[in-house]
């Protein structure tokens, strides 16, 4: 059994799945905590970035992308790159991207260059609001999981991504707002 048998879609899909429920759980705890937050902790983001990898890999992998391409320099963990192949490979016929989508995609791909949402580095970060970001993962492993033959979140979202049932219309108003954070190193 070779690697391209041995990691399916559907195994992409379902790790996908779990990254992806696990970073709105690190949300959901961090929210109790601390009511009235708009952006989350980083292993959240974290967790949602290799979530959307994972369901743009489960992808890739169904329209007969090696296991071996995956893995090499031109994908790796290039969300982007594989984004562009996936909407090269007709995602954009069975996901309706949107603008905040996009935001979303290029605030989280900037937030991981060279492992940002791994490894601490100092300086001032731009975070997307939770609020387009969790829509985003959410309905694009919607989009992509059946496809691959996984379950997915029975999750809505409505008008501007939020959850259907979770917002407000006042707090859609906000949800543009870029806020930023600045992680400095503690002093000695």
């Amino acid at each position: 059994m070779d690697d391209d048998d041995r990691t399916t879609s559907i195994g992409l899909a379902r790790y996908a799945y779990e990254y992806i429920e696990a970073a709105s759980v690190v949300d959901q705890a961090h929210a109790e905590k601390h009511p009235g937050s708009q952006i989350s902790p980083i292993p959240a983001y974290f967790l949602v970035h290799h979530g959307v990898e994972l369901t743009l890999k489960a992808y890739l992998r169904h329209s007969g992308v090696t296991v071996r391409e995956l893995g090499s320099k031109k994908y790796g963990h290039d969300v982007h790159a594989c984004y562009r192949k996936a909407k090269e490979l007709g995602l954009l016929q069975i996901f309706k991207e949107t603008s905040d989508d996009l935001n979303a995609m290029q605030m989280l791909v900037r937030l991981n260059e060279l492992h940002g949402l791994r490894y601490i580095r100092t300086g001032m970060k731009r975070f997307p609001l939770w609020s387009i970001v969790e829509p985003l993962a959410v309905r694009l492993h919607q989009a992509v999981a059946p496809v691959v033959g996984y379950r997915t979140f029975a999750k809505a979202y409505g008008r501007g991504n939020s959850p259907s049932t979770a917002h407000s219309e006042d707090g859609l108003a906000a949800k543009f707002d870029i806020l930023a954070r600045a992680f400095d190193e503690p002093s000695k």
